[in-house]
């Protein structure tokens, strides 16, 4: 009879022991409410900088593919048989402080290029086919292809064959230094490929003016 009352005491002090228990485990824990998240670096501040939820209103952008449809610029052909490049001018304004090139474009008419496909661009007799593992700044993972290049540092074949032999090459050359107050630009690009499908979604300038300077990158019609 005793043994049964000890056992029954034990337990209730048991009992009282793991109740207090977890009443200061729930007292230690500081609430959600209470903790502060500190906001983590960017991983792509460049791209934030003009594509992001909130892009930097400072920087301005010239659309090459500004004629294109809405869905793109198609080419239905192989580069090889038809190359559907776009040729534009322009003037230039004002002071530049900083300056990318972006594309986004497929083949396939949906697929994302691949090693043995490039993009053309070339400015006042500078560039050619960019070596798209050179170079690139970080962008957000995608269905398409999405480049974004700093101006000052472009690497690039001038020619196909070049390219092909891999010689000839042209490393971290600076086509920023190009923008210069009242100068002209003259641009070609075009997606080389030997698959048809080929799409320029969207080939652009973006930029900034220097301080104080009110700069523009205005198409000659």
């Amino acid at each position: 009879m005793k043994s049964l009352q000890d056992n029954k005491i034990a337990n209730f002090i048991i009992a009282i022991f793991a109740f207090t228990l977890v009443v200061y485990v729930l007292n230690f824990v500081e609430q959600p409410s209470n903790i502060i998240i500190e906001p983590q670096p960017s991983e792509y501040p460049d791209w934030d900088a003009i594509k992001g939820k909130d892009p930097d209103s400072n920087i301005k952008n010239v659309l090459l593919t500004k004629d294109c449809p809405p869905e793109g610029c198609k080419s239905d052909k192989p580069a090889t048989q038809q190359l559907d490049a776009i040729d534009k001018q322009y003037k230039l304004k004002g002071r530049f402080s900083r300056a990318y090139l972006y594309s986004e474009i497929v083949v396939d008419y949906r697929r994302p290029l691949t090693a043995w496909d490039d993009i053309y661009f070339r400015i006042n007799g500078f560039g050619g086919h960019l070596i798209k593992d050179e170079n690139l700044l970080p962008v957000p993972p995608g269905e398409t292809s999405k480049y974004l290049y700093d101006l000052r540092s472009i690497s690039y074949y001038p020619t196909i064959k070049d390219k092909e032999n891999r010689e000839n090459r042209h490393n971290n050359i600076n086509l920023f230094y190009l923008l210069q107050d009242s100068m002209n630009l003259d641009a070609r690009v075009f997606i080389s490929s030997d698959r048809p499908g080929r799409v320029m979604k969207e080939i652009s300038i973006y930029y900034e003016c220097f301080e104080a300077s009110n700069c523009s990158i205005e198409e000659v019609e």
